[in-house]
C-alpha cells in the first residue's frame, strides 16, 4: 500500500471510533497545547524584556540620589543652616568625565518639585531638568513636536516637553504645542509631546520617575538658575529644606563590553567620595543578565511539566493502540493471507499512530495559541506566537506518535497469520 492510500486508511479507521480518538489524543492536544504556550510567552518575555532593556540603553548606566535614612539626617545636615545635603554632586559628574576615558557621555539632572498649571488646573507633576542629550540616550521620540535642542539649553530658555498622559490628565483639546504651562511663577511654551509608551514600570523604577506623577521636561540651566539647588520639601505633616545638586547621573559606555568595567570603576569612585552610600546604580546589562537567568529557570521547569503530560498522552496512545492490535486480530490474519508482509503491517500501524499524534498536535496547537491569545488580551501578558514554535509542536506530536507507536505496531506485525485467522 502506498502512503497516501495508509493515511486514509487510519483516517477512515480514527473516524469510525471518533469518541475513543478523542479521549486518546486528549494527552496529546493538553500536551502541545502546553509546548506552544511555553514557547509564545517565552518567546514574548524575551522580546519584551530586550525592548525595556533597550529603551534603557544597553551601554548605559544610571546612578539615581538616594535620600538618607531619617537617623543620619542630622548629620548630614549643614552646620547653621539647617539645610539636608545628599545626593549626587557636580564634582561627581566631573570626576566620572575626567577620570573615566571609555565613557563618552556623562548626563546631568535634577529635579524640581513645583506646582504646575495648565490653564486654570493644577496637576501633580514635577519638573526634570535634562540636557538635550538625555532624550537622544534614552531613545525618546516625540509624537507632536521637537525634544530639548541646544540652543534651548545655552540661551536657557523658558520650553518644556511634556508627557502625553500630562495633556490627558490637564483635559486639553487645543493643539498641544500652542499651550504655555506654568512653573512656578513663570510661564514654559510645551515645544513636544512625548508618547506615554515611553515610560514604562520597568523604566520609570530605574529612571527614577514616580509613578504616581508626571514629568515635564525642562532645559537642565533653566531649571538651575530659576529654582536653584535649595527646596522646601513637606512630607507627613512635617517639612525641611534639601540641597540636592544633581538628582541623578546618566553614563553612556563607547563599548557595550566595557560596560560593567565602567561599573565596578563607577562604584568605586562614588564609594570613596559618598561614605554614607545617598546614591543607587542601576546598569541595564546587568538587570538583562539577572533577568535571563531567572527566564532561563523557568524555561527549564515548564517544559518538564509539558513533557509529563506527553508522556501520559504516549501511553495512553500506546495502550488504545495494543487494544486495537487485539481488537483487529482478525483483520491482521486477512491482510498476510493475502500477501502483506510483517513491514506492511508495522507500516499501517505506525501510520494510524502518526496521524492521531498529528490531528492531536494539531488541535494542541490551536488550543495553546488560543490561550496565549487570551494571556495577551486579559492578563496584559506579551506573547508571540512563531512559525518556529508551530513547526516545533508538530515534530513533537510527530516524535511521540513514532516513539509510542513502534512496540503496537511491532506487536502486530509479529501475529501468525494462521492463529490470527482463527479468532
Amino acid at each position: 500500500m502506498i502512503l497516501s492510500e495508509l493515511v486514509q486508511e487510519a483516517l477512515r479507521s480514527l473516524w469510525r471510533h471518533k469518541l475513543r480518538s478523542l479521549l486518546t489524543a486528549l494527552g496529546i492536544i493538553c500536551g502541545i497545547a502546553s509546548v506552544t504556550a511555553i514557547v509564545s510567552t517565552g518567546e514574548g518575555a524575551r522580546e519584551a524584556l530586550l525592548a525595556q532593556i533597550g529603551e534603557l540603553g544597553i551601554r548605559n548606566i544610571i546612578i539615581n540620589a538616594k535620600k538618607p535614612p531619617s537617623e543620619e539626617k542630622v548629620s548630614e545636615k549643614s552646620p547653621g543652616s539647617g539645610v539636608l545635603e545628599y545626593g549626587l554632586t557636580f564634582r561627581d559628574r566631573e570626576q566620572m568625565r575626567l577620570t573615566l576615558p571609555f565613557i563618552e557621555k556623562v548626563l546631568g539632572v535634577h529635579d524640581v518639585k513645583e506646582k504646575i498649571w495648565f490653564k486654570s488646573r493644577r496637576l501633580d507633576a514635577h519638573v526634570r531638568g535634562v540636557t538635550p542629550a538625555y532624550f537622544e540616550t534614552f531613545h525618546f521620540k516625540p509624537i507632536l513636536g521637537r525634544t530639548l535642542e541646544n540652543v534651548d539649553e545655552e540661551h536657557q530658555r523658558r520650553v518644556c516637553v511634556v508627557r502625553e498622559g500630562l495633556i490627558r490628565e490637564a483635559r486639553y483639546l487645543g493643539d498641544p504645542l500652542k499651550l504655555d504651562v506654568k512653573i512656578g511663577n513663570d510661564f514654559y511654551r510645551v515645544v513636544g509631546v512625548l508618547p506615554e509608551a515611553s515610560f514604562r514600570s520597568t523604566n520609570q523604577t530605574v529612571l527614577g520617575i514616580d509613578d504616581r506623577s508626571l514629568e515635564v521636561y525642562v532645559p537642565f540651566r533653566t531649571v538651575v538658575d530659576r529654582f536653584g539647588l535649595t527646596q522646601r520639601v513637606s512630607e507627613e505633616g512635617q517639612s525641611e529644606n534639601t540641597r540636592v545638586e544633581l538628582h541623578q547621573i546618566v553614563c553612556q559606555v563607547a563599548d557595550v563590553d566595557q560596560v560593567l568595567v565602567a561599573a565596578r570603576c563607577i562604584r568605586t569612585l562614588l564609594n570613596r567620595l559618598h561614605p554614607r552610600k545617598d546614591f543607587e546604580m542601576t546598569v541595564p546589562l546587568e538587570l538583562l543578565e539577572s533577568k535571563r537567568k531567572t527566564q532561563q529557570i523557568f524555561s527549564l521547569v515548564l517544559p518538564v511539566f509539558a513533557g509529563i503530560t506527553l508522556l501520559v498522552g504516549g501511553i495512553g496512545i500506546l495502550n488504545i493502540m495494543l487494544a486495537s492490535v487485539t481488537e483487529r486480530t482478525r483483520e491482521i490474519g486477512i491482510r498476510r493471507a493475502i500477501g502483506a508482509t510483517r513491514f506492511d503491517i508495522t507500516l499501517q500501524f505506525l501510520v494510524e499512530t502518526v496521524v492521531l499524534s498529528l490531528l492531536g498536535g494539531s488541535l494542541g496547537v490551536g488550543a495553546g495559541a488560543g490561550f496565549t491569545s487570551a494571556l495577551h488580551h486579559f492578563a496584559g501578558m506579551e506573547t508571540r506566537l512563531t512559525p518556529w514554535a508551530v513547526g516545533l509542536s508538530l515534530v513533537i506530536s510527530t516524535l511521540t506518535g513514532l516513539v509510542f507507536g513502534i512496540y503496537p505496531a511491532r506487536r502486530a506485525a509479529q501475529l501468525d497469520p494462521i492463529e490470527a485467522l482463527r479468532r
